[in-house]
């Protein structure tokens, strides 16, 4: 009879270390994953204005799209990664969605941050503010993550991509994939990671940036190169006559 593994059991410092080292990993993950989204949102968005539907070269824009799917699909995978099953998840070595929500939904880590919290700054007298600022993080967090399993892109949508994530980015196998992730699929899953990853960010660090600011500013980008790449307008021009 094969031995029972033994429980890996956490520290809550090594717990709250976890976090630390994860948190900037997903950050880093989701502002990609944004950036993505948002140049494919704007140049799918400037084809469905163009008086002419037959786009010269369009087997090329098929290309760039395609592979920005693919880039996005491998972000998200990696954001909503599970890691090895058959290790303890104390013992999984990846930064992702589901292992940090482990973490951040324990009563020990969440009374660890939210002290930590009140030390965000040196001044006793935000430090009641900044504990219900992370106390309220933490609540979003857990609400927004089992958001994410809801609706037609949810938990099966997370069940495709894993699938097109194993078979046909991370490996080549001999399996047929009965589904690809869609792009309202890929931005469902992509709002929902953004969601999370900002509320998390600013329950572990205080990081307060919005990732909401940075996805308009790569969006503005976005139409600048498109309405050039497409239509040979340069942004000043564009500019004035908006």
């Amino acid at each position: 009879m094969a031995k029972k593994k033994k429980t890996v059991l956490l520290s809550k410092a090594d717990a709250i270390a976890r976090l630390d080292t994860m948190i900037p990993i997903l950050y880093r993950n989701i502002v990609n994953a944004i950036r993505i989204e948002a140049t494919m949102e704007a140049g799918n968005a400037l084809i469905q204005t163009l008086p002419e539907k037959a786009l010269p070269g369009a087997d090329a824009f098929n290309t760039i799209m395609q592979s920005l799917a693919f880039d996005l699909a491998m972000h998200l995978a990696r954001l909503y990664d599970v890691g090895n099953r058959s290790r303890h998840a104390n013992e999984r070595d990846v930064a992702s969605i589901p292992l940090a929500i482990r973490l951040l939904r324990q009563k020990r880590c969440q009374t660890a941050l939210k002290a930590r919290a009140r030390n965000w700054l040196d001044s006793h007298a935000y430090a009641g503010i900044f504990e219900r600022d992370c106390e309220k993080a933490l609540e979003r967090v857990s609400a927004n993550y089992s958001e994410t399993f809801k609706g037609k892109f949810g938990r099966g949508g997370l069940k495709t991509l894993k699938a097109f994530r194993d078979i046909f980015m991370a490996h080549s196998l001999m399996k047929e994939l009965d589904a690809k992730p869609m792009y309202n699929h890929l931005f469902r899953l992509t709002d929902s990671a953004k969601a999370f990853v900002e509320d998390a960010r600013l329950a572990v660090s205080g990081g307060n940036s919005s990732l909401d600011d940075q996805e308009r500013i790569f969006l503005n980008s976005a139409n600048e190169f498109w309405r050039m790449a497409l239509l040979g307008e340069r942004f000043d021009e564009w500019a004035m006559s908006n």
